[in-house]
C-alpha cells in the first residue's frame, strides 16, 4: 500500500482539475463530493497529494463530466507560473532545448508519478519519454488516461508559451501508448502529429524546433530560478511539517495518535507543533481529519475487511458512529461507497497488499 500513499503529485494540479470543474457549472460541494478532501486544505500549502488521493479526484471528475480528454483540457489550462520556479527557468532560457532538458532533473518538484528521459533522435532532435510509475502499472486505464493527458497538455502549453509555437511547430509528434477513444478526434487541432498505441509516451522533438531562440530569455533570472530549484530537490515537498505528519500518521500500526504524541514523535511541544503546521496554512485536525478519510476510502475499496473492524481501526467507538462521520466526508454511507466502487471498477487491488491488510483486519 505503500506507493498509494506516497507523495506523488503537487496539489497545484488538483487545484486546476478543480478549477476545470467549476467552470463547467460545477458547485465546489459537487466538485469534491465523495472524494474525502476538503475544499481548504486543498486549496492551502504545498503539501503533496498521494496517487490515492489523486485516484478519487480523477475518477469522480470523470463521472462528472463523462469527457475521455479531461486530463488534455486542465494541462491546456496550465499557466507556466503553475510550474513555480522550474516554469521561471523555463520561460528564461535561451533554447528550446534548454527547457527540455530542465525536464528529467526537476519535473521531480511537481511529478512524482513517473520520471522524464531523452533520447537522440536521427535528425539531431531529441524524444522527450515519460516513464511512468502509476502504482499498480496500467491497471487503472482512467487515472493513466488523465496523468498522460495532463502531462499532454501541460508540455504543449509550456512549449508554446516559451517558443511562441503551439502543437502546429513542424516535426513535433506525440507517440500515445492509450487506445483512439481516450483522445477523441475533436482535439486534433490542439495535438501534433499522433501515433496511437505506441509502447511508451513520447513526445518527437525536431532539430530545428529545439534550436530555436525562446520568447524571453533572461540569463540571471534563469540561473536565480535554477538555484531555488536545487534547493527545494535537496528539501523537497515531502520535508514539510505537514508532510513530515501526514506520513507518520500513515505509518501508524495502532490507532491514530492525537496532537501531545504525535508531537513528542516529532520531539517539539504541541505549541510548536500547532504553529508550524500553521505556517503551512494547515492544523493538525485536518491532517488527522485527511488520513482517517483516505484510510477509511482505501481500505473499503481494497479490502473485504467488515466495516466495523475499519470503524475500529480508525479509532470509532463503534460503526454507526464511524458511518455517520464518513457520510460526511464522502457523502454515502462506507457500505455505499464499497458497492459503488465495485460496480464502477474505480478500485486498483494491488493484490499483495489488499490481501495483507484484509488480513490485519480480520485480526482485530
Amino acid at each position: 500500500m505503500g506507493s498509494w500513499w506516497a507523495p506523488s503529485v503537487h496539489p497545484v494540479y488538483a487545484r486546476l482539475l478543480c478549477a476545470e470543474l467549476l467552470r463547467r457549472g460545477f458547485s465546489r460541494e459537487t466538485v469534491l463530493g465523495g472524494t474525502g478532501l476538503a475544499w481548504d486544505a486543498l486549496h492551502t500549502g504545498a503539501a503533496f497529494l498521494s496517487t490515492a488521493q489523486l485516484q478519487r479526484l480523477v475518477h469522480h471528475a470523470f463521472a462528472l463530466t463523462e469527457e475521455p480528454a479531461l486530463g488534455l483540457a486542465v494541462g491546456l489550462s496550465t499557466d507556466l507560473s503553475t510550474h513555480g520556479p522550474l516554469g521561471v527557468a523555463a520561460m528564461a532560457s535561451e533554447r528550446v532545448e534548454d527547457v527540455v532538458r530542465l525536464l528529467p532533473r526537476y519535473s521531480r518538484l511537481r511529478l512524482r508519478l513517473g520520471a522524464f528521459e531523452l533520447v537522440p533522435l536521427r535528425d539531431g532532435g531529441l524524444a522527450l519519454r515519460f516513464v511512468e510509475a502509476l502504482p499498480g502499472g496500467s491497471g487503472d486505464p482512467r487515472l493513466r488516461a488523465y496523468v498522460l493527458g495532463h502531462l499532454t497538455g501541460a508540455l504543449l502549453r509550456l512549449l508554446q508559451a516559451v517558443s511562441g509555437w503551439g502543437a502546429s511547430a513542424p516535426g513535433l509528434a506525440l507517440h500515445w501508448p492509450l487506445p483512439v477513444g481516450a483522445m477523441p478526434a475533436h482535439w486534433a487541432g490542439v495535438l501534433p502529429q499522433v501515433w496511437f498505441h505506441g509502447p511508451g509516451w513520447q513526445l518527437d522533438l525536431p532539430a530545428h524546433f529545439l534550436n530555436q531562440a525562446t520568447l524571453a530569455p533572461d540569463a540571471e533570472a534563469r540561473r536565480s530560478a535554477l538555484r531555488e530549484c536545487d534547493r527545494r530537490l535537496e528539501s523537497p515537498a515531502a520535508g514539510s511539517q505537514a508532510q513530515q505528519v501526514r506520513e507518520r500518521l500513515l505509518a501508524c500500526e495502532g490507532r491514530l495518535p492525537g496532537l501531545s504524541a504525535m508531537a513528542e514523535a516529532h520531539h517539539v511541544s504541541p505549541r510548536t507543533l500547532i504553529r508550524r503546521l500553521r505556517d503551512e496554512g494547515m492544523t493538525y485536525q485536518i491532517l488527522l481529519d485527511q488520513t482517517r478519510a483516505d484510510l477509511a476510502c482505501w481500505w473499503l475499496s481494497q479490502t473485504d475487511g467488515p466495516v466495523h473492524a475499519i470503524a475500529e481501526r480508525l479509532g470509532f467507538a463503534d460503526a454507526s458512529n464511524f458511518s455517520r462521520t464518513f457520510r460526511r466526508w464522502c457523502g454515502t454511507t462506507p457500505s455505499t461507497y464499497r458497492q459503488r466502487a465495485e460496480c464502477s471498477g474505480a478500485v486498483v487491488k494491488d493484490d499483495a497488499c489488499a490481501h495483507q491488510e484484509g488480513a490485519r483486519l480480520d485480526r482485530l
